[in-house]
């Protein structure tokens, strides 16, 4: 039994229109579920976004675009709308109070759509979660409840790629079911990490909790050993409101700080690309820190997730 109540009536998922991502005809081995970031953006909204709201499903797009393609030509993609948390309101609200709400409407759409999902269209194919920002916030409920709930289907998850949002010792505790990626190759584990420069150190930040855990995106390992930005296969920069990826003609390195609890990226002429300077939206320094690589953490290691993807399947695979 779920611990508490769902609050609100979920949205048809049997409807074609409440999907982002809906293939006809799957032609891959696995699957992905895809949950977006902050995309409603509508200071005519109230707290949560409604289904039918038309920033957040423009949003949704053009985040899918430049997030979730990562994983093109390794997964079937599904991407269910759902109501979540408007992004104008985030920056007011405690952790308290934005924790309560992501737990009301957006925990009632995303159980909905999973278990139309798995009753309907995964067919018993192994799938990826993944998320990012307030998207990765809802894998994290989806897999500390719903999947603790449904070990049917957590038994035939790859990993989830929780990123942009932090992992923490406290939730591993909490929920001794769930794992953190420890390499490029283990399965059944969450992949995370948040994305800054050096001078963010110490700086609070929305998506940055005590006790995060991060994983490397190039050489995949969980200590501070760097890695080189010869080891990246393609740098992108988002623009998140024409779902258009720039690549850069530099490539961004990786090095955990343990510490802090997240990626690093040391090459300071990257500072242009902190989040508040890419959205043109100075306020964000103060939600993120002046150098938080937020609106990168896919896209600077774009095609080493879709990399590491491929060898997640082909591992799962070995043993199944």
């Amino acid at each position: 039994m779920f611990e508490k109540d769902f609050v609100g009536e979920a949205p048809d998922y049997s409807d074609s229109e409440n999907w982002l991502a809906l293939p006809e005809k799957p032609d891959k081995d696995v699957d992905l579920l895809f949950l977006y970031p902050s995309s409603c953006n509508d200071p005519e909204a109230n707290i949560i976004c409604e289904i039918d709201n038309a920033s957040m499903r423009e949003g949704a797009k053009n985040y899918f675009a430049i997030e979730a393609t990562a994983f093109d030509g390794v997964a079937n993609i599904f991407a269910p709308y759902w109501r979540q948390v408007n992004g104008v309101k985030l920056p007011m609200m405690s952790f308290e109070e934005v924790n309560d709400a992501e737990w009301a409407e957006p925990r009632t759409d995303v159980y909905a759509a999973l278990d139309y999902y798995f009753e309907n269209l995964n067919d018993g194919r192994p799938y990826f979660f993944a998320g990012h920002s307030q998207g990765s916030r809802l894998c994290y409920i989806v897999l500390s409840e719903y999947m603790k709930e449904h070990p049917e289907y957590y038994e035939n998850m790859i990993a989830a790629y929780c990123i942009g949002d932090s992992l923490t010792s406290h939730y591993l505790e909490e929920n001794p079911h769930v794992k953190a990626a420890q390499s490029a190759d283990d399965l059944g584990v969450v992949v995370s990490w948040n994305t800054e420069g050096p001078a963010n150190k110490g700086k609070p930040s929305l998506v940055i909790s005590p006790g995060a855990i991060s994983i490397n995106p190039l050489n995949w390992c969980v200590d501070e050993t760097p890695a080189d930005a010869e080891m990246n296969l393609g740098t992108f920069v988002p623009n998140p409101l024409e779902s258009v990826l720039v690549e850069l003609p530099i490539k961004a390195d990786a090095v955990i700080d343990l510490e802090r609890g997240s990626v690093m990226v040391t090459n300071p002429e990257f500072e242009k690309y902190a989040v508040s300077k890419l959205l043109g939206l100075e306020a964000l320094d103060h939600v993120f820190g002046p150098v938080s690589y937020h609106a990168c953490d896919y896209t600077f290691f774009y095609l080493n997730i879709r990399e590491n993807a491929q060898t997640r399947a082909e591992a799962w695979f070995e043993i199944h």
